[in-house]
């Protein structure tokens, strides 16, 4: 068994090694030839001298360890050997044009790639359902796949498929970020909670009980002010997602702190009253992280701007 083992090992060690010692820059004189079956043509073609690509040509039968062109009369022929070359060459070579020295540009309109994101739900709800209505008219034939936000975010963009994070600002990564947009934070209320009028006072804000959100312990700038100076507010309820809030405000006295595009949006459906916080709460940003080494992939670019873009006609 070792010693199968051992030969496979070696075997591709040596293939390897041969590979290593080819010369790729006989490739394409090496299509000339065998499409024109004529030094002389193929010279024209690579734009260079005949004793040049004649030269080539022998280079190329000791590499192959075949003539590859046989003269018979007049005119030269392939050998079978050359023969079974010319479809295999022709795809190395187109592979090689279109995916390293030209890589293909990318088409919107054409392409089918799916595109995953990951984000918070309120993150989804207030800018992945513009980019899903953008898409389905600029990038018909794409697909988006959005998947939950971890603290972990850097591990989402390792091998789990994951093209792009939409990461709040708290949330730290060792990995390129750029700002998609800034958001404020508002107090909300049931709608027909009845125990603040049009305008919050702070001592509302230590009157009522509060819902607070909460994700593995990353601190919210807007949570840790209201704790600085209201420390006297009493915490009734604890979530994890912020769309759960306006559910448990309904039939009570509760208070909760959103980001504003989110409760704007929620107030628009008519499940919370939005209010003024009569205390300054430092805004919060929304950041795209991706990985590096998609940072040339002109479809990663084109997402990135096409959420830039939204944004910016919504701010």
């Amino acid at each position: 068994m070792m010693t199968n083992i051992h030969h496979g090992y070696e075997m591709r060690r040596r293939a390897m090694a041969t590979l290593a010692s080819v010369d790729l820059n006989l490739l394409v004189p090496l299509r000339a030839l065998l499409k024109h079956r004529s030094v002389t043509r193929a010279a024209e073609e690579a734009g260079v001298s005949q004793p040049a690509m004649s030269n080539t040509l022998r280079r190329l039968r000791r590499l192959l360890n075949d003539e590859l062109l046989i003269r018979v009369g007049k005119n030269y022929e392939l050998t079978a050997r050359a023969t079974a070359l010319l479809a295999p060459l022709e795809i190395a070579l187109r592979a090689i044009d279109n995916e390293v020295v030209n890589p293909p540009v990318f088409s919107p309109a054409d392409s089918h790639r799916t595109f995953t994101v990951a984000a918070s739900n309120a993150a989804t709800v207030t800018v992945l359902a513009g980019l899903a209505q953008k898409l389905s008219t600029d990038a018909p034939h794409t697909s988006l796949h959005v998947v939950p936000l971890t603290p972990k975010s850097d591990q989402l963009l390792g091998d789990s498929g994951v093209d792009l994070v939409l990461l709040p600002d708290p949330m730290p990564t060792v990995l390129p970020r750029e700002r998609l947009f800034d958001d404020d934070w508002v107090c909300v209320v049931d709608i027909d909670n009845t125990e603040v009028g049009d305008t919050l006072k702070t001592s509302d804000l230590s009157r009522l009980p509060h819902v607070v959100f909460d994700m593995s312990g990353i601190p919210l700038s807007a949570e840790q002010t209201l704790q600085a100076l209201v420390p006297t507010r009493r915490i009734q309820a604890v979530v994890s997602d912020f769309l759960t809030v306006a559910f448990l405000l309904r039939g009570t006295t509760m208070i909760s702190v959103l980001q504003g595009r989110l409760a704007r949006l929620l107030a628009a459906h008519g499940l919370v009253r939005v209010l003024k916080s009569p205390l300054h709460l430092p805004p919060i940003g929304i950041d795209m992280v991706w990985n590096p080494r998609g940072g040339n992939d002109p479809a990663y670019a084109w997402l990135r701007q096409q959420l830039l873009d939204l944004m910016g006609r919504q701010d």
